[in-house]
């Protein structure tokens, strides 16, 4: 029985608020709970695999999680030591995203509008320093999401301002770059993020504002294509309408998107660019698998 999996998978599935990179963490230490009491091995991978990509069918680091457990018993290794090393690429892979920040100014202070909730967006910007001028936060509803980032924001006295999401054209036009995260990204370039996010890169590009989407390359999907990634859906009560269902995620075509910050900086958002990030992170995953054999092997 899958006890702690299965429970992280009912959490994950509830959550509204935190992102791709949490989701992952969460279900990659329940496997990690789950192998230690015996419940978990590659002999029922098929069963952590459906049980992981069930919680959230957008997300690519959910997929790709799966993907690394997997390709960890194609190769002999313990589904354990494949979950610590994702949480391990999950941290490093972060601090990269981090560490070129500041390819996103050029020769003076920015100001920025995001929305959603994204800790890559959040820490990104706590980087800048004085190279931030201020930051236009979308409140992101129905979700909200927008709501917990500005305060995370403010909280690192960060100058910012919550603004309803249809007042995104007011200030539009004063800004430098619109950056957000993503939950998922396809190898020909659609990149996947909340509710809001195509509306606010099409008013972008109207007025001649970048989009930068920040993102780790375990969001890339190797497997899907633009228009065939299954969008979770979710419902509100509207009074005094009544129920309405909506999309929790947008497709953004790569048309939307202008750059991409992830660990090698600041590139295009073209499949070629898209590849060679993707490959980066199977390249880090099998070379932490030999490492962790090595050392293994060193200590008998």
């Amino acid at each position: 029985m899958l006890e702690n999996l299965a429970q992280a998978v009912a959490l994950v599935s509830r959550e509204q608020v935190k992102g791709a990179a949490w989701s992952a963490e969460t279900l990659a230490r329940a496997v990690i709970d789950d192998a230690r009491s015996g419940n978990a091995s590659c002999e029922n991978i098929e069963e952590v695999e459906r049980l992981i990509v069930s919680a959230n069918p957008t997300m690519g680091s959910l997929s790709n999680l799966a993907w690394t457990l997997r390709e960890a018993c194609l190769h002999g290794f313990p589904i354990q030591d494949a979950a610590e090393a994702f949480l391990e690429y999950i941290r490093s892979s972060r601090a990269e995203v981090i560490s070129h920040a500041r390819d996103l100014v050029k020769d003076k202070p920015i100001t920025v509008v995001t929305l959603s909730y994204s800790s890559n967006v959040l820490e990104t910007l706590a980087s800048l320093g004085p190279l931030l001028r201020k930051v236009y936060v979308l409140e992101s509803l129905p979700g909200g999401e927008g709501r917990h980032a500005a305060v995370e924001l403010r909280s690192r006295r960060i100058d910012v301002e919550l603004l309803p999401d249809t007042a995104a054209s007011l200030v539009i036009g004063s800004v430098d770059v619109v950056l957000i995260g993503a939950d998922n990204v396809t190898l020909d370039g659609c990149v996947y993020n909340k509710v809001g996010s195509r509306n606010l890169a099409i008013l972008a590009g109207y007025f001649g504002k970048p989009v930068v989407a920040a993102f780790e390359p375990y969001k890339i999907s190797p497997e899907a294509q633009c228009g065939g990634v299954r969008i979770l859906e979710r419902s509100y009560v509207a009074e005094p309408w009544g129920e309405v269902t909506y999309k929790v995620f947008d497709e953004l075509t790569r048309d939307l998107v202008d750059a991409v910050l992830s660990v090698r900086g600041l590139g295009d958002n073209t499949p070629a660019n898209l590849s060679a990030l993707r490959k980066s992170f199977e390249e880090w995953i099998m070379d932490r698998f030999l490492r962790g054999t090595k050392q293994a092997e060193a200590g008998r």
